[in-house]
Order: structure tokens, then sequence, then C-alpha cells
């Protein structure tokens, strides 16, 4: 495979399973750092970023796995296959990108979730079930000023062809851009979690 050619695959396949959940934000999550990049067919995203919201909101939002179709337009499906134990979950997703409006792929991924609340979640695709070879997903949750330091790691080598189209600045725009929107809406959803507890908390008698 050209050098092009393994560019443009790289820019079709972080783009088309990062934008898997989020929708551009009015908060703005402070994002410190974000790095992507491949090694041959595998690629790598991860970011390092500060949200205005505890752990436990945002853990209660990336797992809030049968709502997560209605974090973004291209997540067209989501849902619990099973929960094998209280901590271990299968989910599936069901996603749509485009690059550049021209090349749109859908990608079905199968994941096997392990929690670890509210601190970590650990996510692996099972590649029989998926369009993906491979891949995973991790979030690590820390307390920090009153918010959240998230680090958030990913990796993934797709099973399906991509066209050599696009070149390495557009594939560093995109990634960056799409992942500052998707921890941006995490913020947005947790910090409304965190006004509803307040507010519930409110109502009761003294």
């Amino acid at each position: 495979m050209s050098r092009a050619g393994a560019i443009a695959r790289s820019v079709v396949s972080i783009v088309i399973v990062v934008t898997a959940l989020w929708l551009p934000p009015a908060w703005s999550a402070n994002i410190s750092e974000v790095d992507v990049h491949h090694d041959g067919d595998r690629y790598f995203l991860s970011l390092e970023a500060h949200l205005d919201a505890p752990p436990w909101a945002v853990f209660a939002v990336i797992t809030d796995y049968e709502n997560i179709h209605g974090l973004h337009r291209r997540i067209r499906e989501s849902r619990i296959i099973r929960r094998i134990d209280p901590r271990t979950v299968e989910v599936f997703t069901v996603l749509k990108g485009c690059v550049a409006a021209v090349f749109c792929k859908s990608v079905r991924r199968v994941e096997r979730i392990v929690e670890t609340p509210p601190t970590e979640l650990l996510a692996t695709v099972i590649p029989g079930q998926s369009d993906l070879a491979s891949g995973s997903v991790r979030w690590r949750l820390e307390s920090s000023d009153a918010g959240t330091l998230l680090r958030y790691d990913s990796d993934m080598e797709p099973d399906f062809w991509v066209p050599g189209l696009l070149g390495d600045s557009l594939l560093q725009m995109s990634i960056r851009r799409t992942t500052e929107d998707m921890i941006q809406e995490v913020e947005i959803r947790a910090r409304a979690l965190v006004v509803g507890e307040g507010e519930e908390l409110s109502r009761e008698p003294s």
C-alpha cells in the first residue's frame, strides 16, 4: 500500500470510529493534548483533557449505552447485547462516517466493555462481529480541581478497504476536531447530571 493510501485509510478509519459519540457543544472542555499516529495498519489516538464535572457524572454519560445513538447524527444505532456480569457488558453500535463528503462508510462494531466505576472503562472490539479487525478504547477518570482529568486512548485496525484520497494535514485536523467535539459533549451531559442531582437533593425535606 502506498503512503498516500495508508494516510487516507488512517483518516477514514479513525474519523468513522471516533465520531461514535458527539455533537458540537456550548461548554468547552479544556483539552491539553491530542496525538494521532499509525503503525502499519493499526491506528492510535490519545488525548488528555479537564472536564468541568466530577468522575461519577462523566462515567454515567459514557456508560449510557442505550442512548449513545442520540449523541451524534452519525450513530445510527446503539444497544446492549448482553450484560455478562455487573461490570462487563457487550455493546453493539452502527456508525456512519464521511471524509470530505467524498468517502462514506457504515461500520458495525461490537465491543466487550469492562467497567471500573467511576474511574475506568475499557472497551475491546470483538473482531468476528465487527467491521474492525481489532481495536480498544480506554477511558481513565481522575478527580482534579473539582472536575475530572480524563485520559483517553484508542487503537484500531480497520477490516475494510479505503481509497487513497486525502493527506496528512486533513487527517490531523479532522481527528482533533472530532475528538474535541466528543469530549465537549460528554462534559455537557455530565454537567447536566450534576445539576439534576442538586435539584433532587434540594427537594428532600430537612
